[in-house]
């Protein structure tokens, strides 16, 4: 425990002394260098657990009604903050780069490293929280510095109304938080989440069951699955590139380690949990993955992404609940192992895409693909990295998002004695996730071939050229964790066979070795997937050697057309229009156009844009809604003291009446 409060007292100080009066320089070094010191002291209390060892426990005893605080480390957390605190460094490190404008400026680029290190602060303690005070602490600290940090460019409205979304989406999810908690706190008469799980295991029923859904909301916001996303596509938008990739790929994690969590809290779910969590899951993968065709801002397009990941680990982590459910260890060690296994490749690909992105629109101040084209010939290594994360998330050998998926599949196409009718949902569900990986590969291929092939397609995008090595080195590093993941995806199961194990020990008889099949199969898939990153080098080689020196190269055969130009490229909407179309009634298609009039037109324009049709809607409800209250104000004269006096009196029947119904009449 000590190098646990040791990190704390680091990422404190380090924040602090972030926001003395120095030159911003000196604010970014200090902010890495105590991050640095942070993730040393977490692994050497991580690692050991993760290789086999005890949890690590703690306590701090404190006056009624908190009683005692205590903390536990165990494999599910260690799994979770063994990488969320380096990737918070790499995001730190990009930083110098992209914001690197403001640093002879007279902005205070030392809060914004002060955050950060409040959000690596927030992970030790949501991650090793075992008292609800805790827990929500390092959850509300976590949400207050996102959304401080998504407003860095404060300045502008759009900005500022995407924070504002965020910052009320999130406390949404924290009220449904702190009712659940509320209802196990009354039943166990304890903060602790060992006692919440006490009563959960025992007390199976409407109560349980309302908790369970609550909670479900709850992390449901934070993660961001359909219906709960539309904060996510525009808080991505607006944020800096590395805030995107951290809230992306490891901030909301948070939600889905919360709902591990209480998972294993809960011990034994109801089958219905299960197939909940896979229908949850499942539609926010397929309405996730269909936005990702239309949108064409490339940011937007990967914030939606997220949705259709988190709902891809969420179908693991409904296998491996109803595993429990059903007593079958070979389905929970395989749902929690694919699962946790997507959410740690999610994060390197996630983080990865988003910082090209940020690169992208560092060199052209723009991520509105419509104006781009033609980028891999100045900027090679982002055109690289994007590609490599594109693979990845596509879930394509021999990268790491093929890895996971694959270990998800194993789990709906399982041989495990079952019914017959959940075998056929199983098989849905797994032909629903084929076409997301399809959608997903059709829609990185749309944002790559648009972005960085081609020529450019607006004048008024100055020629970029390729960022600074500060940005260019987190996404090297990234790069590299997606192939070694991919290539040696054993190493990812190391990671995860100890939280993997803590769902095994809720089974109420053995589990036998049920994790040693599946890392012989991801031992497979490594030798094949080194097999064909070999094949590719050799034939990259070949080429190289054997290519022809006296080829040469001309313009596409235009059809007779002697004057080409950028506008006869595909665009983004044209490339997907088609698809767009088939899925018309789940992608709302917003058109603007200025149709050409007269022999010689001025000016003329198509702009075809896909809209949150969650969002939309709840707009108009609360538009429709302002418009109602309005009007019932006029009607019944607000500033008659008699309609004050009716409302009041009609409350307290409501409330007595409520009273009444949970606890039975007065005595």
């Amino acid at each position: 425990m000590t190098a646990l409060n040791a990190a704390v007292f680091v990422l404190l100080l380090g924040a602090a002394v972030c926001l003395l009066p120095m030159r911003n320089a000196v604010h970014a070094g200090v902010g890495i260098l105590s991050q640095l010191m942070a993730v040393a002291l977490v692994w050497a209390a991580a690692i050991p657990i993760l290789a086999g060892g005890a949890p690590v426990v703690g306590e701090l005893a404190w006056a009624y009604p908190v009683g005692t605080l205590k903390v536990r480390l165990d494999a599910l957390g260690a799994f979770f903050l063994v990488w969320s605190l380096p990737m918070t460094v790499l995001g730190g490190i990009y930083a110098v780069g992209y914001l690197r404008p403001y640093f002879k400026s007279t902005r205070h680029v030392g809060l914004h490293y002060a955050l950060l290190n409040l959000t690596s602060l927030s992970f030790v303690l949501v991650y090793t929280a075992d008292h609800a005070l805790i827990f929500l602490l390092g959850w509300e600290t976590a949400a207050l510095a996102a959304w401080l940090l998504v407003i860095w460019d404060y300045t502008n409205q759009k900005v500022r109304f995407a924070g504002f979304n965020y910052l009320v989406s999130t406390h949404i999810g924290l009220i449904f938080l702190v009712a659940a908690f509320m209802i196990l706190y009354t039943h166990s008469g304890s903060w602790d989440l060992g006692s919440f799980g006490q009563w959960l295991r025992n007390n199976a029923g409407a109560e349980r069951n309302l908790v369970f859904l609550l909670l479900i909301a709850s992390f449901g916001l934070k993660s961001a699955f359909f219906p709960f996303h539309s904060w996510l596509p525009r808080a991505h938008a607006a944020a800096p590139a590395h805030v995107s990739a951290l809230m992306s790929g490891v901030i909301h994690k948070a939600g889905l380690y919360a709902l591990v969590r209480f998972v294993f809290l809960i011990g034994k779910p109801d089958e219905w949990m299960g197939w909940f969590l896979i229908g949850f899951s499942a539609l926010s993968a397929l309405i996730g993955a269909l936005y990702t065709v239309g949108q064409r801002d490339l940011k937007r397009l990967l914030g939606y992404s997220s949705t259709e990941n988190v709902g891809i680990a969420g179908i693991g982590f409904g296998v491996g609940c109803l595993g429990l459910s059903w007593g079958n260890a070979s389905l929970v060690a395989i749902g929690f192992a694919g699962g946790l296994l997507h959410v740690l490749n999610h994060a390197f690909f996630k983080c990865q895409l988003f910082y090209a992105a940020g690169a992208v629109y560092q060199a052209t101040h723009t991520v509105d693909m419509e104006k781009l084209g033609g980028l891999s010939r100045l900027m090679p290594w982002t055109s690289l990295s994007f590609i490599l994360g594109g693979v990845a998330i596509a879930a394509m050998p021999p990268l790491n998002g093929f890895t996971s998926e694959f270990v998800i599949y194993s789990g709906l196409f399982t041989s495990a004695p079952i019914g017959v009718w959940a075998k056929v949902a199983f098989c849905a569900t797994g032909a629903l996730l084929a076409f997301v990986g399809a959608v997903s590969a059709l829609s990185i291929t749309r944002a790559f071939g648009v972005v960085f092939l081609g020529t450019p397609r607006d004048r008024s995008v100055a020629p970029p050229a390729e960022v600074s090595r500060w940005m260019l080195a987190p996404m090297g590093v990234h790069g590299i964790g997606v192939v070694a993941l991919g290539v040696i995806p054993v190493l990812g199961f190391k990671l995860v066979q100890g939280p993997a194990s803590i769902a095994l020990r809720t089974l109420p008889g053995p589990a036998g070795d049920v994790l040693q099949p599946i890392a012989t199969t991801l031992t497979w898939i490594g030798m094949v997937s080194g097999g064909l990153v070999l094949l590719i080098e050799v034939l990259i080689w070949l080429r190289s050697r054997v290519g022809s020196p006296t080829a040469s190269s001309h313009v596409t055969w235009g059809c007779g057309y002697g004057a080409p130009n950028s506008r006869m490229q595909y665009t983004g909407s044209s490339f997907s229009s088609d698809f767009s179309a088939r899925f018309r009634g789940m992608m709302v298609m917003l058109r603007r156009q200025k149709v050409p009039t007269g022999y010689f037109p001025a000016e003329s324009y198509l702009i075809t844009d896909c809209v949150d049709a969650v969002e939309r809607r709840l707009f108009s409800v609360i538009g429709h809604g302002d418009a109602s209250a309005s009007d019932l104000s006029k009607r019944l004269h607000e500033d008659d003291p008699r309609v004050a006096f009716a409302a009041a009196l009609i409350g307290i029947v409501v409330i007595a009446g409520v009273l009444m119904l949970v606890s039975g009449p007065l005595q």
